[in-house]
């Protein structure tokens, strides 16, 4: 359908004499993988509480550490928008760790974004499959605590195998995770 005015400044659009928000607009883009312009993700950017005139700054959220946006969006699951922000100046951020050592690859694995699970790979965060945090957890950890088998599967496909069995700091392995979450199809 012809969007039949579009008024960026209060970011909605007519269409048949309707009215529609932008995050509408930036629903569809996200569901049929359309990339987002830059009015698309820096409205999204502060729709979510973050600065989009610094794309590498982290914020700070209630009752949680700063975070970075390209932190936010690899645990969001938001593909568009992780590859919006390594586009704009936040590629050195595929593989930078918060204050508890998690990377955007081990929010992407718990959160069974396998999409953005393999974007990060690609793109270079590679090295991140098997990166532990500060508690020892790798992202074979994530992806089985949270009964993410597809994720899993990936992992242990791209060389993180052997982290099935990798003990964390507290003697638990992903397999234990899996278990004691009652994620039986991990195990």
């Amino acid at each position: 359908p012809e969007i039949q005015q579009w008024n960026a400044g209060e970011g909605n659009f007519i269409y048949r004499d309707h009215y529609y928000p932008s995050e509408i607009i930036v629903a569809l883009k996200r569901e049929f993988q359309v990339p987002y312009d830059d009015d698309d993700a820096k409205a999204l950017l502060r729709k979510e509480g973050l600065t989009p005139g610094d794309v590498r700054e982290a914020v700070d959220f209630p009752m949680a550490d700063p975070i970075f946006p390209m932190e936010y969006f690899s645990i969001e699951g938001d593909l568009l928008m992780c590859r919006w922000l390594h586009a704009n100046g936040a590629a050195e951020d595929i593989s930078r760790a918060h204050n508890g050592g998690f990377t955007p690859m081990c929010w992407a694995c718990e959160g069974g974004h396998l999409s953005v699970c393999k974007w990060l790979f690609e793109v270079g965060a590679d090295g991140d499959i098997s990166r532990a945090d500060n508690d020892g957890d790798n992202p074979m950890h994530e992806a089985c605590r949270g009964g993410r088998l597809s994720v899993g599967r990936w992992l242990f496909a791209v060389g993180a195998g052997g982290d099935i069995s990798r003990a964390n700091n507290h003697d638990f392995t992903p397999m234990n995770a899996a278990c004691l979450g009652g994620n039986l199809s991990v195990c």
